[in-house]
């Protein structure tokens, strides 16, 4: 697979004329409480339900945390070890379930916060790429 098909031309299309114009804000949410950026400790889990999946878990330190309107989330799908097993999802801001937990107080004017998501229901269409 090449790097031009790890996201679908409908997802390219939903987002990226959105945050080119400025009409959105994105988020990128990989690092942990108690993992950091390390990949290979991460315990936020995405459940397959066949149609959907189920997100579970918390990631901290978000840049744009509580400010964006979809989070690109990093999430366990599968049991294999280190960084295998993981996948990438589109998570819009107003999904239920999805929570901004603390918003970090930082001395410079740049958003940080810590999200969660509790039986956060995301559409397969969502993911990014293969599982």
């Amino acid at each position: 697979m090449d790097r031009q098909s790890l996201s679908s031309d409908a997802q390219k299309l939903a987002y990226l004329p959105r945050v080119a114009s400025g009409k959105a804000i994105a988020a990128f949410a990989l690092s942990e409480p108690n993992a950091g950026s390390d990949v290979s400790a991460m315990t936020c889990a995405a459940e397959d339900h066949g149609d959907h999946y189920v997100l579970n878990g918390e990631k901290t330190s978000i840049s744009n945390g509580g400010i964006a309107d979809f989070y690109v989330v990093f999430a366990r799908t599968g049991q294999a070890p280190g960084a295998r097993g993981i996948s990438a999802f589109i998570v819009d801001a107003d999904t239920p379930g999805f929570i901004v937990s603390n918003r970090i107080q930082v001395m410079a004017p740049h958003p940080l916060a810590t999200i969660r998501f509790e039986q956060c229901r995301i559409p397969q269409s969502q993911r990014i790429g293969e599982a």
